[in-house]
């Protein structure tokens, strides 16, 4: 015997077939599954620059004393420009020896490669709350002494409230869905059995260039995006 009583469309056998959320044989429920999304976007407040110096020598000890020096230089101009030591993370050091892999070199079966020199990198994580002053900071570290800038990443501090009105605005659009498949099947929207749901960003302002210049750098932090997505499960009702 058909579940459904006669003169259901015959679209709602179709609809409540698998991926539609048709309950398991073990589970009476009838249900739909659907997902919802929404949208918020803002100014970004803050950004995170990862500021490096790379040095570069024929003495290991040598170049690490550079280069420990140089990139104390950055910090302390950073500093003296208003950059709270709590917004400053140390996030790499490397040193690195430069082999000689020429063909010459590599002759003789069993000699270890020459070794030219080392290269030295340290890298430094600097959080900036006020990006009006995101060109002048730039070019303070570069005036001092560094001679990379890996990334910039643009985020928005507080992002609680945007969430949640764009978690209402998701569940509204799984709801609206549900309420689409029930209507259609000739069945009515039941309670909420199931909710899950995924956030982050959409998009967004990411820069990466090599900053090898004393002049100001003019960069453009636009707009974040944040995204929420919600997986809702609802019953089914006669």
């Amino acid at each position: 015997m058909s579940r459904f009583p006669a003169g259901r469309p015959a679209l709602a056998a179709l609809l409540l077939a698998g991926s539609l959320g048709l309950a398991h044989a073990d589970d009476a429920r009838r249900s739909v599954s659907v997902n919802g999304e929404a949208l918020t976007s803002a100014r970004p407040d803050v950004a995170f620059i990862t500021i490096g110096v790379e040095s570069t020598g024929k003495d290991a000890r040598d170049v690490v004393a550079a280069n420990s020096k140089s990139t104390g230089d950055v910090i302390a101009a950073l500093k003296a420009d208003g950059v709270d030591g709590k917004d400053l993370q140390t996030t790499g050091f490397s040193v690195r020896p430069e082999i000689d892999r020429s063909q010459n070199a590599l002759a003789s079966a069993g000699t270890p490669p020459a070794i030219n020199g080392y290269t030295v990198s340290n890298s430094v994580n600097v959080t900036l709350h006020d990006l009006t002053r995101l060109g002048e900071i730039l070019d303070k570290a570069v005036t001092a002494g560094a001679n990379s800038i890996d990334g910039i990443q643009f985020d928005v501090s507080n992002q609680s409230a945007l969430l949640d009105d764009a978690r209402k605005a998701a569940f509204e659009d799984a709801r609206r869905k549900a309420a689409t498949y029930a209507a259609a099947s000739g069945l009515k929207l039941g309670r909420l059995i199931e909710l899950s749901e995924s956030t982050g960003p959409r998009g967004g302002g990411l820069y990466r260039a090599k900053a090898m210049t004393a002049a100001a750098v003019p960069v453009e932090s636009g707009e974040s995006t944040l995204g929420v997505s919600v997986s809702a499960r609802f019953e089914l009702d006669e």
